[in-house]
């Protein structure tokens, strides 16, 4: 037990972020995850439990008012296997302690037990948020009695367990008894296929919306037909114990919650004692196969560029050539219209082009409204989702030095690293929104000012998200995944963006409908405030990024 505790405890702090070096860094990081709590972790939290207690109160009166949570918990059961199966294979398999880990006298149930508690700790800080918010909005829809209250703590807690369990025992079955994956950028390969093909299935899956009846599938669920249900509830059977626990005050099935727990845990073990080592001894960290070219050969190719362009290109090819962030850094920016369409698909009312057509010239306040916000609602999401300014300094990783020792001013590979930030997102932004305005025939003097938004609006959230980055940057990381799932500037970098976002949307809502002026002069003024904001990023930040940068300990 005293070496579990001490490698779980090693192992959190290798994972989580490194601690501020200085009292300003800890001043920031205090006021940045205070924007990331209200601007995005409540917002979320309370949004998921407003839903819950609005599909309690509906079924509530059929009777199976439990339904409704139960199905939340299984879709994020789900979600939790989807995304953390590259996260165990990496922290069991491929992290950089192994090597010095399997010297010690340690047992493999040790070595497994530590690493999955770890990532269990560091992985499910928002499914946890998720389920209390779920949880609360059951309590209040349904009016749940102070014991049940007490009872739902445990849940809570452990929900995400067995999830992730089952990703522990899918990689230690595959690594034991196969040698389909023997190196991370093998597992990273297959992790983008997966992302793939969900996008893929999710497409498909868009068109049975427009036919989604809420009422009918009430009814669906009163009369008993829950074949979904039945099949969740076999592979999360934890999910109908935790609900039937905490909705009906059942210590019957809370014992029976905690043994299969214990028992998915337990089957982890054994299987680790048996297979583990099997599994990890021999594996390399990346693929080595590739041949190494000559000195003569690697001169031959190269060719003289400017500093800003050379070090551009830097960057766009590690972001291309890595699996991993070529998906969640680059593929992410041209997705964002699959959730335009699923938004459209479940509106009661459902504009033709030729309506959209008439209503825009006509000075629709509705539709000219969606052009003008949504142009820059969408194009601050997707600059802070893409990762690829919160994330710029932290995916130097051990190579940080590099940045220090090249011959390049901070200044030019600040403002290269920037260019990525607009460039990308721009780019799936507006390959998607001009033609759209185009359909609609929106003026070209609405489509050039559009633009100059959507890239006024990159380059707020870019410039920011460097900053931010560069503030406390995640230097140490085992695999590319963790540079990104680990790293929360990203998610401050998030947290600002949105609230800027909805100060600049609201104050663009009531200058249009409270005046007389265009859309085109509000548009206008509108990039004159985003221009303002980006100025002003620029210079407080110019001094500060350099600083940072310069005080930053090498890894």
């Amino acid at each position: 037990m005293n070496s579990y505790r001490i490698l779980t405890k090693t192992f959190i702090s290798a994972i989580g972020m490194s601690e501020p070096q200085d009292k300003r860094r800890k001043i920031m990081i205090i006021i940045l995850s205070l924007f990331g709590v209200f601007g995005v972790l409540l917002p979320v939290a309370i949004a998921v439990g407003i839903l819950v207690k609005l599909m309690t109160e509906t079924l509530l009166p059929l009777g199976c008012e439990s339904l409704g949570i139960q199905l939340m918990f299984h879709v994020i059961c789900l979600f939790t296997v989807i995304f953390g199966i590259n996260v165990i294979f990496n922290e069991f398999y491929f992290s950089n302690d192994i090597e010095f880990l399997l010297p010690w006298p340690l047992r493999a149930y040790q070595i497994v037990a530590s690493k999955f508690t770890a990532a269990f700790y560091n992985e499910n800080i928002m499914q946890i948020v998720l389920v209390i918010s779920c949880v609360i909005g059951y309590g209040i829809g349904s009016k749940m009695g102070l014991l049940h209250w007490l009872l739902s703590i445990i849940g809570i807690i452990t929900l995400p367990v067995i999830p992730l369990a089952y990703c522990g025992i899918i990689s230690i079955l595959i690594m034991g008894f196969t040698k389909v994956i023997r190196n991370k950028d093998m597992i990273q390969k297959i992790s983008v296929a997966l992302i793939f093909i969900m996008v893929l299935v999710l497409v498909g899956s868009i068109g049975f919306l427009q036919n989604m009846d809420i009422d009918s599938y009430v009814e669906t669920l009163a009369s008993g037909d829950q074949t979904f249900f039945n099949v969740m509830n076999v592979v999360f059977p934890n999910v109908p114990l935790f609900v039937k626990t905490f909705n009906e005050g059942n210590m019957l099935s809370l014992v029976a919650y905690i043994a299969v727990n214990a028992v998915v845990i337990a089957v982890m073990l054994l299987l680790s004692e048996a297979l583990y080592f099997r599994g990890v001894i021999g594996l390399t960290s990346s693929d080595n196969s590739k041949r190494t070219k000559s000195l003569d050969k690697l001169l031959a190719d190269c060719s003289q560029h400017s500093q800003t362009w050379a070090y551009f290109m830097k960057e766009v090819r590690i972001l291309v050539r890595t699996p991993v962030f070529f998906t969640n850094c680059i593929a992410i920016n041209f997705l964002w219209p699959i959730f335009v369409y699923a938004m459209y698909k479940i509106q009661s009312r459902r504009f033709t082009l030729a309506e959209l057509q008439h209503y825009y010239a006509h000075r629709d306040l509705r539709i000219q409204l969606f052009f003008l916000l949504g142009i820059v609602g969408i194009s601050v999401i997707v600059a802070a989702i893409n990762s690829l300014s919160s994330n710029a300094i932290s995916r130097e990783g051990k190579h940080f030095s590099f940045m220090k020792y090249i011959p390049v001013p901070y200044f030019v590979q600040w403002h290269a690293k920037a260019l990525v930030g607009i460039i990308f997102p721009a780019i799936g932004v507006l390959i998607f929104y001009i033609p759209a305005c185009i359909l609609v025939k929106v003026p070209l003097i609405h489509i050039l000012l559009f633009t100059c938004l959507s890239i006024m609006s990159i380059s707020f959230v870019s410039y920011m998200g460097i900053y931010i980055d560069s503030i406390q940057p995640k230097l140490i990381w085992d695999d590319e995944m963790s540079a990104l799932r680990e790293n929360y500037n990203t998610f401050f970098s998030m947290a600002i963006s949105i609230a800027f976002t909805i100060v600049v949307c609201i104050g663009g809502f009531f200058l249009f409908c409270n005046t007389k002026i265009s859309i085109a002069f509000t548009a206008f003024i509108l990039c004159l405030i985003l221009e303002i904001a980006t100025i002003i990023v620029l210079l407080l930040t110019k001094k500060s990024f350099i600083r940072n940068i310069q005080e930053q300990e090498e890894t």
